[in-house]
């Protein structure tokens, strides 16, 4: 008996194996993937690690498990009869098909499976079996989004953000790093990011990719608009830029920053000596004003638009820009862009408090242009509440000429007529909602289409309610939407961190108003992709929170209408209203390609979230037997759900089997076992940490496998604080508090992850808790205790005694130890001498970091029971070439990876073999690790600013 031959098939997900023996049955193998798996096929992959701040080309050495093997298409004869797909070859060899981890793909290399003793009843161990790399699954590059809106102004340093995730995170960092540049077309910036930080630009604080740009250093930047660009380095796969020509062309910059493709590039203003596009102020005065236009309304400071008497401030809007025209002040071409005459770059329009109805009868002359930055329209900066006090309603007339606009701590108020018509519109700082008695007017706000290819709204920090029309409504195409709390739905290429107002809170909400749609009306290749849905508060739904739009099967070039590269990262999501719609529902009745998508850490409550759930609705008896769905390279991780049912081949469709029966044929059924296709998503390929509760569903549909480390169940207790969904079994009121308990079964599941932080910014400890909120503590109190010891004493707050198995100076290398009289998980463990927050979770005896000095050559570490995470930024996960499981014998594996600490190289060490053997590991301070062949290692982490390598045992 033995295995004589194995590859890898097409798909990329079947591991095929060939073996002496006889036909068996699903009993006859124990493939415990989530134990000690004893398939194991490991590969390497080109990718990139960081290095000295930057990211380098290297080798990923990766470890895929088998989780289950496969069964055969339904056969409509016996359809509750499930059957192993084991072929008998003849002479005593069998050929078996095992579902994946993960996807080989066509550029791995290296293949290499070793299987335990009993993998299948009789079979012995064996390791270095050669595998065959048939796959043709494409490797999938980052997903991204600028995270901050273009074309805005600065005179100095400015922010860069770019939201990135990928399918192979290491730890909770999504990439190895992100490379950053700006230029005038002569001079570049060149700024690194090789670890998520902190955006509170907009007050969110958003974990993204996020530099500071300083124009002035070195060769300062000339002064005008500003390309700026991204590249993305993967741990595994290629580099994925914004600039895809790799020429970062100025030509048509100033439209650019619209382009509705992620691989595009950001834009913003450059005005270092403030004359560019600012100096242009005007103050409109609706009571006293005039709509006579004159230059000597504009004044070079706000200060001075008030001095301008009030007979002669323009009594409204277009007015104001008239005044612009005629101050006639040129754009000096610059950076790659023309000059332009008569423009109003950059002009702040400031309306005085009260009501200013329409945007005015002036006449605005043909030529004025806003040709960069747009003409700010911005409530009283002076008023205690613009918001409240400054107040811009739609009128008998509309905004005239100019093609962009900025709309910045005001209220707008809509109802019967829009805005207008202007191309690209900025909301910043604005309360937005219909006039009194208008609120069921379905007008949009603007008139005008973005050119093709280009969207032309971005919104941040404003509200939206009250208000019949979407925020989509009429021609807009959404950018970004960031920070905002809205009550209708929104259509956007990039939406974080918003609030959704519910119907009790709005007054005017629909019941089942969803949160999200899908891009609409996709037309170009891109337009229905790199869609980013992240940490979102998604409470209070009626309905929907996300439908999904495609692009054609044509456009796409893949066999069906094409769902790619979405993500759906963090968000809350609670159902109450009775709307028997699913939460999303992804190639739901009809064919679709589902790809390269990534679904991770949300709390889906209350609802189901339908994947691949219905087969499409066939018309005609062919399209029964050759309509299929397809879904490959999907990371679904680290999320909950109450019910996450999928419909592939073994069910019988209604649709399908009128179909056939209209058809006349001969003993029909609704049974399809074309439809396989799929099966990715069905034995859970790419997912894994995820909990299904099973609270609705009972039980139906269930997948073959949720992926490692994850359940499924149709008894699920959640444990959430307050549930107060349709499911919570009592009042159903929304707004519950979804952080689970500490011994929920929703706890210790994903194990990496495309953010470091939870919903609501906690750091996610390792392992890490499925949702988008980390478990509550049960044994803890707020710390009250501080040292000032430079590594090993952190500061904890514990609701339990401590028993001290011995202790030691923090600085005497290999002496300290610290024994709990029970498990203690902190919360949050303070390290003086850092300026940021360390968080530490761990579980039975540990020995403090500082117990073993990097300057202790030799010193044996000690093993851990659980993993040691810090939630400083200067944490390290370090990048492992494989995914190792806990309790696993390792086969040696090739790693490679770079280590450094805040300030400086901690050590560097490259091909690391991992062999089997007795638990301990040796650091050597001459700047190499060294585990002796005796070693065994299941994860490796380092502090960086401990400067310990802590490893942990079986």
């Amino acid at each position: 008996m033995g295995i004589t031959a194995a590859s890898v098939e097409a798909n990329g997900w079947v591991l095929r194996v060939t073996l002496t023996g006889s036909i068996g049955s699903f009993a006859s193998y124990t493939l415990d993937p989530d134990g000690s798996p004893r398939v194991v096929l490991a590969a390497s992959h080109a990718g990139f690690f960081k290095s000295a701040g930057t990211a380098v080309a290297g080798m990923l050495a990766r470890s895929l498990v088998a989780t289950k093997p496969l069964r055969l298409a339904v056969n409509p004869a016996s359809p509750t009869a499930k059957v192993i797909d084991e072929t008998d070859l003849g002479g005593g060899s069998i050929r078996v098909r095992l579902a994946l981890s993960e996807h080989i793909y066509a550029s791995d290399s290296g293949l290499a499976l070793a299987v335990l003793a009993g993998w299948r009843a009789g079979e012995s161990a064996a390791s270095g079996i050669s595998v065959t790399n048939n796959s043709a699954a494409v490797a999938p590059i980052p997903i991204m989004r600028w995270a901050l809106a273009p074309y805005d102004v600065t005179s100095g340093s400015f922010r860069l953000s770019l939201f990135v995730a990928s399918h192979h995170p290491l730890g909770f960092d999504p990439v190895a790093g992100v490379k950053f540049t700006a230029t005038d077309g002569t001079t570049t910036k060149t700024v690194w990011a090789t670890a998520l930080n902190t955006d509170n630009s907009l007050g969110d604080n958003l974990r993204c990719y996020s530099v500071t740009i300083d124009p002035t250093t070195a060769t300062a930047l000339t002064a005008g608009l500003l390309r700026c660009d991204a590249e993305v380095y993967p741990w595994l796969g290629s580099m994925r830029a914004t600039d895809t020509a790799g020429t970062k062309s100025m030509v048509s910059l100033r439209t650019d920053g619209f382009l509705v493709g992620a691989a595009s590039p950001w834009v913003i203003g450059y005005d270092p000596a403030g004359t560019r596009y600012g100096a242009q102020w005007t103050y409109v005065d609706p009571v006293n004003g005039t709509v006579t236009a004159s230059a000597a309304m504009v004044a070079t400071t706000l200060a001075g638009a008030k001095a301008v008497a009030a007979a002669s401030r323009p009594k409204d809007i277009n007015t104001a820009q008239q005044a612009g025209y005629l101050a006639n002040r040129t754009l000096a071409a610059g950076n790659g862009q023309a000059a332009q005459t008569r423009s109003i770059d950059g002009m702040k329009i400031v309306l005085a408090p009260g009501i200013h109805s329409g945007s005015g009868s002036t006449s605005v002359t043909t030529g004025v242009a806003a040709a960069e930055i747009p003409v700010v329209i911005m409530g009283d900066p002076d008023d205690t509440a613009p918001r409240a006090n400054c107040i811009w309603q739609t009128g008998a007339s509309g905004i005239q000429r100019p093609t962009r606009y900025r709309m910045q701590g005001l209220a707008c108020e809509v109802g019967g007529t829009s805005y207008g018509g202007p191309p690209y519109v900025f909301f910043d700082n604005v309360a937005i909602k219909a006039k009194a008695g208008s609120e069921a007017n379905t007008t949009a706000m603007f008139t005008a289409s973005p050119p093709g290819g280009q969207w032309n709204i971005a919104v941040t920090r404003s509200r939206y309610w009250r208000h019949g029309s979407t925020f989509s409504g009429g021609n807009s195409r959404l950018g970004l939407f960031r920070a905002n709390e809205h009550s209708r739905t929104v259509q956007a290429l990039c939406t974080l961190k918003n609030r959704f107002i519910g119907s009790s809170e709005d007054g005017y909400t629909p019941v089942n108003a969803q949160a999200y749609t899908g891009w609409p009306s996709p037309i170009e290749l891109g337009q229905a992709e790199d869609i980013i849905i992240g940490f979102n508060d998604l409470r209070f739904l009626g309905a929907r929170v996300f439908s999904a739009s495609s692009i054609s099967a044509a456009v796409a070039g893949t066999p069906n209408p094409s769902i790619r590269r979405l993500v759906l990262i963090g968000n809350i999501c609670e159902r109450i209203g009775a709307d028997p719609q699913p939460f999303y529902s992804l190639g739901e009745d009809t064919s679709a390609t589902m790809s390269y998508n990534i679904i991770e850490a949300n709390s889906f409550v209350g609802e189901r979230a339908n994947t691949l759930y219905s087969d499409p609705l066939p018309s005609i008896v062919a399209d029964t037997n050759t309509q299929l769905n397809q879904a490959y390279i999907n990371r679904v991780a680290g999320n909950f759900f109450d019910w996450l049912p999928t419909k592939h081949d073994d069910f019988s469709d209604p649709t399908t089997l009128a179909v056939r029966s209209a058809g006349g044929v001969s003993s029909p059924t609704g049974y399809r076992p074309q439809m396989i296709e799929a099966w990715s998503m069905l034995y859970g390929v790419g997912h894994e940490g995820n909990y299904d509760a099973g609270r609705t569903g009972a039980g139906n549909f269930r997948l073959e496998s949720m992926g490692l480390r994850s359940a499924q169940t149709t008894t699920g207790v959640p444990g959430f604080a307050n549930d107060k969904s349709l499911l919570s079994g009592g009042t159903v009121t929304g707004g519950g508090d979804y952080r689970p308990a500490a011994n929920s079964p929703l706890t210790a599941r994903p194990l990496r992850g495309n953010s470091d932080r939870d919903f609501a910014g906690e750091a996610r400890l390792l392992p890490a808790t499925a949702g988008a909120l980390q478990a509550m503590p049960s044994q803890l109190a707020p710390a009250t205790a501080a040292s000032a010891t430079r590594c090993a004493v952190v500061s904890l707050g514990l609701a339990l005694p401590l028993a001290a198995a011995g202790s030691g100076h923090s600085q005497q290398a290999g002496q300290a130890r610290v024994g709990w009289a029970a498990d203690v998980t902190p919360a949050l463990a303070r390290h003086d001498h850092l300026a940021r927050i360390l968080t530490l979770g761990w579980a039975g005896g540990l020995v403090p970091a500082s117990g073993i000095m990097d300057n202790s050559a030799g010193a044996a570490l000690a093993g851990w029971n659980t993993v040691l995470a810090a939630r400083d930024a200067r944490m390290l996960s370090v990048a492992l070439g494989c995914n190792l499981e806990v309790g696993s014998a390792l086969a040696p594996v090739s790693v490679r990876m770079t280590i450094t600490s805040g300030d400086s190289l901690v050590t560097a060490f490259s091909g690391l073999v991992l062999i089997p053997g007795s638990p301990r590991c040796n650091l050597i301070s001459a700047g190499a690790l060294v585990l002796p062949q005796s070693d065994v290692v299941t994860t490796l982490l380092v502090a960086a600013d401990m400067r310990t390598v802590l490893v942990k045992k079986p």
